[in-house]
């Protein structure tokens, strides 16, 4: 015979205490006895129902109504035998002042009975819910009563406003006929208990965790341990789970200690109603649990937490946006190439975001820590993420690769048909002395489509947005009301040669706003941080050789390059700048105004 497992919540300590001498008593039950009245009872019995399995729920008056109301489960209502309420009313009547019976329909319909048959004359008031208590109690308090007899939310409350009261405690013979009626129901109901424990074994089978949130997102089903491990996952999923998309089915990777943990979202509809489940496997890190050479991240549908990436930026403004759009939504296999900091990066996060496997983690390989053994792994282990299909990896400096290691990569892709099983992209400095190669390769073997990102300084039609963006950010971090440059500042900042792309560009803007009280950032400041610029170590001053001339521009064009050029080799001396091209200063400041 199976044993019955039920979950008691008592909502006094005198009926826990009776409740457990019982259960000693009795064979065949399994029983867990917790203490908490109305809405302390209903969590606890919320936590325990959800990482345990409890056939039924055994309470009392307005306690088991909130459980019954909340919780899907059997909720079993103690109850108040016509004994237990005439014990009460016969300690009353040595009361000398006004009384009342007051409670839920529990207690109050048995009362009514109570005084049908015995001819007894007393006013009996019922709660319909727990907003009622107290109004009801002041309202009898208002009327010259001075004592209620009622159960224990109706006694707590009483107190409170200095009303006497007499509590009606459950008596043996009431949790007796609780205990009873709990196992012939479940008895009763033992074909779908089976079928129930056939279907949650099907469920968690292949070691898999299997979690499921109630509409509400309150935890419904776990089977998860009480690890300590398994908590904070749990702590994790219920953190993030408000953040979760509308998609039907989403998956996640989430690093858990020496492990990952892959997490598949999927949406159950029941009575217009959703429920989430999850479902959880662990495997383990190919690597170290401190190696960074793979990254994963993950867009919960609202949020993509991808560490320094901000999609309120540069990648998004001119030619670069226009081919993020365009390649984004496509499975086909893209090669980024670039100077370093120019924002390789962050486009290859937006090409997942907005790709087709936004719903499943993103990868990113970073090939500048890949060692040989690091490789053999990669490609060799179960778990590497390129056994994996219908998501995004992103190969970070693929030119980094060894002759040696390009060859094993080329000769993977080709074998297992990764780019179709999966997104890829990859990135490319350039110039370099294989980047040539490489993009031969990627891009006339592979069909990748190519995303060339231009450096800076052959951006200058995009500096004041990307500036603008940048500068509105530092606003709202430090709480300032910058506008922008004034013209000579401006002319500075554009004029610049940025050897270090987008990174430099930001940190400079930075370093300003944080050095700028007023509404405009003034060249004063402006020169001051260049200067700092050109004096760090390893800097080269650029020459003229590296700004060619465009000689089918009009002559106030070519004019203005050339003092482009001048200004940038002279440091953004303007008194020099002037000197070399025989010119007065005021002249010059003329010159860039217009």
């Amino acid at each position: 015979m199976k044993t019955i497992n039920i979950l008691a919540i008592a909502p006094y300590e005198g009926m826990a205490e009776t409740l457990s001498l019982l259960a000693r008593e009795r064979e065949g039950i399994r029983m867990t006895i917790r203490t908490g009245n109305l809405q302390e009872g209903l969590e606890i019995a919320r936590t325990l129902t959800a990482r345990n399995d409890y056939d039924v729920i055994i309470s009392r008056g307005g306690t088991a109504e909130l459980l019954r109301k909340e919780l899907n489960l059997l909720v079993i209502d103690a109850p108040l035998s016509v004994y237990d309420i005439l014990r009460s009313i016969k300690m009353a009547e040595n009361y000398a002042g006004k009384y009342a019976i007051a409670g839920f329909t529990g207690i109050t319909n048995n009362a009514r009975i109570l005084c049908d048959l015995l001819q007894l004359d007393l006013d009996i008031f019922t709660f319909q819910n727990e907003e009622d208590v107290l109004p009801i109690l002041q309202q009898l308090k208002a009327n010259s009563y001075s004592l209620v007899i009622c159960d224990m939310i109706g006694s707590l409350t009483a107190q409170t406003i200095g009303l006497n009261s007499i509590f009606i405690p459950s008596g043996s013979e009431s949790l007796n006929t609780a205990i009873d009626d709990a196992i012939k129901i479940v008895h009763s109901s033992l074909s779908i208990h089976k079928q129930r424990e056939i279907l949650k074994s099907a469920l968690t089978a292949d070691n898999e965790s299997v979690l499921i949130f109630d509409p509400g997102n309150n935890l419904w089903f776990s089977n998860l341990t009480t690890s300590q491990s398994d908590n904070r996952l749990l702590e994790l999923i219920q953190s993030s789970l408000s953040s979760f998309g509308k998609s039907r089915q989403q998956s996640f990777e989430q690093r858990m200690d020496d492990c990952i943990c892959h997490i598949i979202k999927q949406s159950i509809h029941y009575e217009d109603e959703i429920y989430t489940l999850l479902r959880i496997t662990r495997k383990k890190l190919l690597f170290e649990e401190t190696d960074k050479t793979i990254s994963v991240y993950n867009d919960y549908g609202e949020t993509f937490s991808h560490s320094g990436t901000n999609f309120n930026s540069s990648v998004f403004v001119g030619n670069v946006h226009t081919l993020v759009e365009k390649y984004a939504p496509s499975s086909f296999p893209v090669l980024i190439t670039g100077e370093t900091g120019t924002g390789k990066e962050k486009a290859a996060a937006l090409l997942y975001k907005y790709g087709p496997y936004q719903n499943r983690p993103y990868y990113v390989i970073d090939c500048n820590l890949l060692s040989e053994r690091k490789w053999n792994t990669l490609l060799k282990n179960e778990n590497s993420p390129l056994n994996n299909i219908n998501t995004t990896i992103h190969m970070k400096d693929v030119g980094k690769l060894s002759s040696s290691e390009l060859s094993k990569l080329y000769t993977y892709i080709e074998d297992t048909n990764l780019t179709k099983r999966n997104r890829l992209i990859f990135s490319l400095i350039t110039p370099d002395t294989n980047a040539g190669n490489i993009k031969s390769y990627l891009t006339n073997h592979l069909s990748c489509l190519l995303l060339p990102i231009e450096p800076l300084r052959n951006r200058s039609e995009d500096i004041s947005s990307i500036a603008t963006l940048y500068i509105n950010q530092m606003n709202s971090l430090l709480g300032k009301q910058i506008v922008g440059f004034d013209t000579e500042a401006f002319h500075l900042i554009k004029s610049f040669h940025w050897p270090n792309n987008l990174d430099q560009f930001h940190r400079v803007l930075r370093e300003l706003t944080v050095l700028t009280d007023t509404s405009y950032i003034t060249a004063d400041t402006v020169n001051m941080i260049l200067k700092q610029e050109n004096d760090i170590p390893g800097y080269t001053k650029p020459c003229s050789a590296s700004l060619p001339l465009d000689l089918t521009q009009t002559l106030d064009k070519i004019t203005c390059d050339i003092i482009r050029i001048i200004l940038s080799e002279e440091n953004m001396n303007r008194e020099k700048t002037a000197k070399r091209l025989g010119i007065s200063r005021s002249t010059l400041w003329r010159m860039l105004k217009n």
